[in-house]
């Protein structure tokens, strides 16, 4: 796990589940989910970001892609990738409104 990783930012931070993603330089997307996102959204937020890693190959489309997704749902996504060949991607969803 990475220091910069969402796990390490809060106890209330849990982790969602993984999507494998292999493009711009990444092998995979964890997703996390903040302590203001609910359990039963958790299978919608997997499937928005299920949606955009499909139709994303760069971190900066798939940030645009998960959050157009998201924001009719009331969450917003933060995605922080290390630029290191073969990293995972964090993506932490919060509440946005």
């Amino acid at each position: 796990m990475t220091p910069n990783s969402p796990s390490r930012k809060g106890a209330g931070v849990r982790r969602l589940g993984a999507v494998p993603w292999d493009h711009d330089g990444c092998q995979g997307l964890t997703i996390w989910a903040g302590e203001d996102v609910p359990n039963f959204d958790d299978p919608v937020i997997r499937g928005a970001l299920a949606r955009s890693a499909h139709m994303s190959e760069r971190i900066d489309a798939l940030g645009r892609a998960l959050n157009r997704n998201l924001w009719p749902l009331g969450y917003a996504a933060t995605i922080a990738a290390s630029r290191r060949e073969g990293s995972t991607v964090d993506v932490l969803v919060v509440g946005s409104r």
